[in-house]
């Protein structure tokens, strides 16, 4: 059914400006699917047989507007059941029999038109009612595929609903983030504060550090005397480094030059030289102190024992008391002179040690507040150096962090970018597929494929159908195509059927053959005690003797092995036996080596003789 059709039926019905339709113009109407049902019963039912014409319908009209009336209902079939027909009074009998041999004909001739009919209507039935089926399992698969076509059109409609709002919101996005990155105009640089440190001016902060710099520079040159430069390693003035305070080679933090420590070491050993004379008479003269106190005291105590009246009166207990106290003063002496002698020069010359010492604690201790002096100036110039290295490092890893976060944007808009691109391929590429004349329903039947249908000729090549001596490519050569495919496909389903028979007879045989095998080996045997032993006894037997010719070979190994170490220890223990076995090698792998240790030795020989 098609606009084709519909101006065929106009034609044959009379209509006057059949001829000068088209059929393009009319497809619009069969494109609505509500006027498909009419159209259809118009081009299908309507013909001249139910059609009136003109001169008919004129004729109607007369017959309404005379007075005698139109029949209808039963008066009309009562009138056409009564209505004679006129018969030709003078038909001979001959045109009788030749009508009546007509009509005989006429009858058979209608009869078998009528039977083959009849076959036809019962062969149209079955097909017919395969078709039905057909149709209603078809019915049933185009309401899945219509539902599912609705579904996927649903889903469709939000996933773009869904991609156009996010390209909206990245085109956003990318819009607010280009603004970010744009920089100040200039009449506007004041109001508008950059977002990113990359677009501050540093200007200023380098003045201040220029200027914190020199301030520097002027409190060093302050606190540090002139030539502190050259103690530092610098002939340049303006220039100041930490001091090395470990520096031997640095004599003007240690007290003085070479002369100054020439000075000093005799001084020292002046000291130690008059040391044990001056100590010496330290010791007595202390000695005369003490005795001095001593005597001073017992006369006190004497005066007062006198004033007291306890003071003795005899004369021999006086004489005793003094006897006893010259004994003791005797000892006393005699104890001094023997420490004096023997025991203080030691004393004094292990105390020399700690005396030098303590003199050189002194020199040091001198020199460390020296030391300590340039260290707390140097503490003073390097913390402000600290702070400043500080804010530069503190700058520099704030760039390398702007930087970095920049590169990860850089990344993430080259990644968005390919991703749209890889999208934009794609749809170009389904667009391009959408352009398949395949995918697109035509307007008329075609027989023949199309030039522009890659789809088809692809098929086509695939099913291998022979168009030799085909101008066209046709769509009946892939219809039998594909029922060579599908025979060929039936054929190799009966041969796999066959095959997968054959495997199974076969699985079968040698399910028998390996249970044969077994009741072969393991007939009497019984697993209760374990894994079942080998039958017939001949393998068993071979393997024992197998098992007990591995035992003995193991152990002969070992006995060789046993003894080649013990030989190899002799050889370690006698170094002539090592040569004698040396030698019996050479003599028959490297015979010339051999004569040349016999030369070498010979040599020896003659000149230890000579």
């Amino acid at each position: 059914m098609s606009a084709k059709q519909m101006i065929a039926v106009l034609q044959e019905l009379g209509y006057p400006k059949a001829s000068k339709l088209d059929p393009k113009g009319l497809e619009w109407m069969f494109e609505n699917e509500a006027m498909l049902p009419f159209l259809e019963w118009f081009c299908n039912s309507v013909s001249t047989a139910n059609f009136l014409s003109k001169a008919e319908v004129e004729q109607f009209h007369s017959f309404e507007n005379s007075e005698e009336g139109i029949l209808e209902g039963e008066q009309l079939e009562l009138a056409l059941k009564n209505m004679k027909v006129s018969q030709d009074e003078h038909v001979s009998e001959a045109q009788l029999e030749q009508e009546i041999e007509q009509l005989t004909d006429s009858l058979e001739r209608s009869q078998k038109r009528k039977q083959s009919l009849i076959q036809k209507r019962n062969k149209l039935s079955l097909h017919h009612t395969s078709l039905s089926h057909t149709q209603s399992k078809l019915s049933q698969t185009e309401t899945r595929v219509r539902a599912q076509y609705k579904r996927s059109l649903d889903q469709n409609q939000t996933d773009n609903a869904k991609i156009n709002t996010s390209l909206e919101q990245l085109v956003e996005t990318v819009g607010q983030l280009s603004e970010i990155y744009e920089l100040p105009v200039q009449e506007k640089a004041e109001e508008a504060m950059p977002m990113f440190l990359s677009q501050l001016s540093l200007d200023e902060y380098h003045q201040k550090e220029e200027r914190f710099s020199q301030e520097l520079s002027h409190f060093t040159k302050k606190k540090f005397f002139e030539g502190i430069a050259d103690v530092a390693g610098q002939s340049e003035g303006s220039r100041y480094e930490i001091l090395e305070i470990n520096d031997p080679s640095i004599s003007l933090i240690k007290g003085g030059g070479q002369e100054v420590n020439i000075s000093q070491c005799k001084e020292l050993s002046r000291i130690q030289k008059s040391f044990p004379a001056a100590k010496l008479k330290h010791i007595e003269a202390k000695l005369a102190s003490t005795q001095a106190d001593r005597r001073l005291e017992t006369a006190e105590d004497i005066l007062k024992l006198i004033q007291a009246g306890e003071f003795a009166k005899d004369h021999n207990s006086i004489n005793e008391r003094l006897s006893d106290t010259d004994s003791s003063l005797q000892m006393v002496v005699r104890d001094l002179e023997i420490l004096s002698r023997d025991e203080i020069p030691g004393l004094i010359q292990e105390s020399l040690s700690s005396q030098v010492s303590h003199i050189l604690t002194g020199d040091y201790n001198l020199k460390l507040a020296r030391q300590d002096y340039f260290i707390s100036n140097q503490d003073q110039v390097i913390h402000p150096l600290v702070q400043q290295r500080a804010r530069n490092e503190f700058l520099t890893m704030a760039f390398e962090l702007e930087n970095r976060n920049h590169r990860d944007i850089h990344r993430l808009l080259v990644a968005v970018k390919q991703l749209l691109q890889n999208h934009l391929k794609d749809w170009h590429a389904r667009m391009k597929m959408m352009d398949d004349p395949m995918l697109t329903p035509a307007k008329y039947k075609r027989s023949t494929i199309d030039s522009r249908d890659g789809f088809a000729k692809r098929l086509h090549n695939v099913l291998e159908v022979d168009n030799a001596q085909q101008l066209f490519l046709t769509y009946s050569s892939l219809e039998e195509g594909a029922d060579r495919l599908k025979q060929v496909y039936s054929m190799s389903c009966n041969q796999a059927e066959t095959a997968l028979s054959n495997k199974e007879e076969i699985l079968e045989a040698l399910e028998q053959n390996m249970h044969g095998c077994e009741e072969m080996i393991y007939s009497g045997s019984s697993t209760t005690h374990g894994q079942p032993s080998l039958t017939p006894p001949q393998l068993q037997s071979a393997m024992t003797q197998l098992e007990g010719m591995l035992g003995r070979l193991e152990h002969s190994i070992k006995d060789i092995v046993r003894n080649l170490e013990q030989k190899k220890q002799t050889l370690k223990s006698d170094p002539l036996l090592y040569k004698e076995r040396k030698l019996y090698v050479y003599f028959f792998t490297n015979p010339a080596c051999l004569r040349q240790l016999f030369d070498e030795m010979s040599s020896r020989l003659q000149a230890q003789k000579m």
